[in-house]
């Protein structure tokens, strides 16, 4: 009798337990996402400090959740600006790993991103320069339907010394969208 009863008890608790778990499963999608607006200062010892204001694609990235807390997020970034007949491309590939507070799959409230990223920096005259960067991303999500949320949030990058091009410190704030593909 005792056995049936256990029995009897676990299949209720799957039973009840099934339909919450795939519930969950249906909010989890490969999440795809560009920057709007941006703005950051870089600095670094011995040169001069670059304002950055960026619009419309700023970076693109997409999300691939390992639970309703936590996912990887390749990024690409390219950045060009001209003046006086010169030229600085700065291209950008990094992964983050966004920690949100809850448990939502990405879709809304505040994370915490770490990354660590490779940037390669021309300039018109000059060699390009390549650069290793580590940084974090504090900052928030807005769910505007079941597939879409919009994502501000604070980031600082540290890039470090590589040959003649100087360690860098980079500050700033971010404003994308967010499209989630089940």
């Amino acid at each position: 009798m005792h056995r049936n009863v256990v029995t009897s008890v676990a299949i209720a608790a799957l039973a009840l337990a099934a339909p919450m778990k795939s519930a969950r499963a249906q909010d989890k999608a490969i999440e795809l996402g560009a920057g709007l607006l941006s703005w950051s200062q870089t600095s670094c010892s011995g040169c001069t400090s670059l304002s950055t204001f960026t619009t419309g694609g700023g970076y693109v990235f997409a999300g691939f959740y390992l639970n309703p807390m936590i996912a990887l997020e390749p990024r690409l970034a390219v950045q060009s600006t001209g003046g006086g007949g010169s030229t600085l491309t700065i291209f950008s590939i990094g992964l983050g790993l966004p920690i949100y507070f809850s448990k939502t799959w990405g879709h809304n409230g505040w994370f915490v991103e770490p990354s660590v990223g490779y940037r390669s920096i021309s300039a018109t005259g000059s060699s390009s320069e390549n650069q290793t960067t580590l940084g974090v991303e504090i900052g928030g999500k807005v769910k505007l339907n079941p597939n879409a949320s919009m994502r501000i949030g604070g980031f600082y990058d540290y890039g470090t010394k590589s040959g003649s091009f100087p360690q860098t410190n980079t500050f700033g704030i971010e404003f994308g969208l967010s499209a989630f593909l089940k």
